[in-house]
């Protein structure tokens, strides 16, 4: 996709360079736009590169596999699909223009924040591993949500040939928030993180 953008004379000399204010803004809407149940998916932005040459927000995959279901459509939930390739793309897109147009830097500074929660939305595949584990089936919390995608994330890279590495940078800012009314239930995370070790392992 390229795009072609006049930019005055006297701008572009503030432009040619990038600088840290615009990278935690975009990576502000990355989060911002991402779906929120239990603020799983959310956390799992992180801006892995902010430089005056080069912004990199990624997506990581290893705390929350399911994002590619709700990007793609694929299973019960479909009102999300392309919440990146679309929605959030364009919304940086258009801000990144007007960074470009105008030399005017945002004025915020702030990690992205996000307020984790349980959730009585647990999708059949968590619902599976959570009966498996004898624990709760009808609530999840977003550290049970993360450990099972880590779980199937692993196996899936390992069936086919891909690279377990993660990436590193920066993490959004995330608090618990005790105050839906869901009693948390962690029931069953050793088992968890014992088959997180064996599909590691395997």
């Amino acid at each position: 996709m390229d795009f072609y953008i006049e930019v005055p004379n006297h701008v572009y000399e503030k432009v040619m360079k990038f600088n840290l204010s615009l990278g935690i803004f975009l990576w502000n809407i990355a989060v911002m736009i991402a779906p929120y149940d239990t603020g799983n998916l959310r956390r799992s932005v992180t801006l892995a590169k902010n430089t005056n040459s080069k912004i990199d927000i990624q997506y990581n995959l290893l705390r929350a596999n399911y994002l590619r279901f709700l990007e793609e459509g694929i299973g019960p939930v479909k009102k999300h699909y392309h919440f990146i390739e679309d929605k959030t793309r364009l919304a940086m897109v258009e801000q990144l223009i007007m960074f470009l147009k105008t030399g005017k830097q945002p004025m915020y500074m702030n990690y992205p924040y996000v307020e984790l929660r349980n959730s009585k939305s647990v999708f059949q595949t968590e619902r599976r591993f959570l009966t498996g584990c004898n624990a709760q089936a009808s609530v999840i919390t977003p550290n049970v949500r993360r450990k099972i995608s880590q779980i199937r994330e692993t196996n899936y890279r390992k069936a086919h040939n891909l690279k377990m590495t993660s990436f590193k940078g920066s993490k959004v800012v995330s608090v618990k928030n005790n105050r839906n009314g869901i009693k948390s239930s962690n029931n069953g995370m050793s088992v968890l993180n014992q088959l997180y070790l064996e599909a590691k392992a395997a």
